[in-house]
């Protein structure tokens, strides 16, 4: 009987997982709508006046032209930072054209990976990689096994793939925000179908307090992201640390991760400047890095994240802690938006508010 539920649950996942597949562009769509929307509005209303937050059984007037200039607007930020880093690599502004840019990019991570293989190489004691074999040869075997030229293809097709449901869903969330009004009344519809007047009062509460957590983290959380990167990056290259935008990067994903992140985006820029620099290199980066989450944490994160998620410090420092634990660095990211709608579901149920 325990084989059998087993089976069943498996069954169950991989039909899920399929059907999620086959739903990505929508999803992709309906997350990117979600993004946008309030950006969308508040060009809108700009443009044609009114509120932003209109309550209407049509699309208001000027929502066409809203959604040009706001996807246009993300589309250019997101080329000047991608640009910003071109150059910080590159050392100096792109000149030689595209391709030429291009395969200098490529070059400059190319050399990190194989700089970074040698350093482990280097640097790692040899009875870490078992039996006493070279941890560098270790691992180039492990890449070699797991990254041949068929996996290479099937992850290339995978990324066209991927490419390719992104911008139908892109062509999805257009649509979505265009006849916002539309999808939402057949939202309120199927809910007065399968639920009573109170229960469908309550949905909505509630899903109005976890839009309001989702939007505060989500949006603020991406942007600072980005900004802490470029920054990280920037100093780093400064300083003339070796894997500078490599590490900027990974700093950034990490700065989501509230009190951990900054900590371990630390480690590499600490390891790197060590063998760049020495020992003092090594503590200026530090200190600058430290320089820079201090900004972030007393400027940049309030303005762009905007008002707290209302969880205690003590409550996302155990949110991390479990979501890392079973979810890995996937769970650590996930943990304080997750932890907020835990949050709105236990009030609703234990205090009624």
């Amino acid at each position: 009987m325990e084989n059998f539920f087993l089976e069943l649950a498996q069954a169950a996942g991989q039909v899920a997982a399929v059907v999620f597949k086959a739903l990505s562009p929508l999803i992709t769509g309906l997350v990117l709508a979600y993004l946008f929307n309030r950006p969308v509005e508040w060009v809108r209303s700009k443009i044609s006046g009114g509120s932003s937050d209109p309550l209407l059984t049509e699309s208001p007037k000027g929502r066409g032209a809203a959604l040009a200039i706001t996807y246009t607007a993300v589309f250019i930020i997101i080329l000047l930072f991608i640009y910003a880093f071109v150059i910080l690599i590159l050392g100096a502004l792109p000149s030689g054209g595209v391709e030429e840019t291009a395969r200098r990019v490529y070059e400059y991570f190319s050399s990190s990976y194989n700089s970074i293989m040698s350093f482990i190489s280097e640097h790692l004691p040899a009875h870490m990689a078992g039996d006493g074999q070279d941890p560098g040869a270790v691992l180039s075997k492990w890449l070699g096994d797991n990254f041949s030229m068929t996996r290479l293809v099937r992850a290339a097709a995978g990324v066209a793939g991927s490419l390719v449901s992104f911008f139908v869903g892109l062509v999805a969330s257009v649509y979505l925000l265009k006849d916002k009004e539309f999808f939402l009344s057949l939202w309120q519809k199927f809910l007065f179908m399968i639920l009573k007047q109170k229960p469908h009062g309550i949905v909505n509460e509630v899903l109005g307090e976890i839009n309001t957590v989702l939007i505060t983290f989500v949006k603020g959380a991406l942007v600072d992201s980005m900004i802490v990167a470029l920054l990280y990056s920037a100093v780093l290259s400064l300083l003339q640390v070796r894997f500078a935008v490599v590490i900027g990067l990974v700093g950034g994903i990490l700065n989501i991760i509230p009190y951990f992140g900054p900590f371990f985006s630390m480690i590499p820029a600490f390891l790197a400047a060590l063998a760049t620099g020495g020992l003092a290199q090594a503590v200026f980066s530090v200190l600058a890095l430290l320089g820079i989450q201090q900004v972030d944490s007393n400027f940049i994160y309030p303005k762009v994240v905007g008002t707290s998620i209302g969880l205690h410090p003590l409550f996302v420092l155990l949110s991390v802690s479990i979501f890392g634990y079973f979810g890995g660095v996937a769970g650590m990211l996930l943990a304080v938006p997750a932890a907020g709608i835990i949050q709105v579901l236990v009030k609703k149920w234990a205090y009624g508010r």
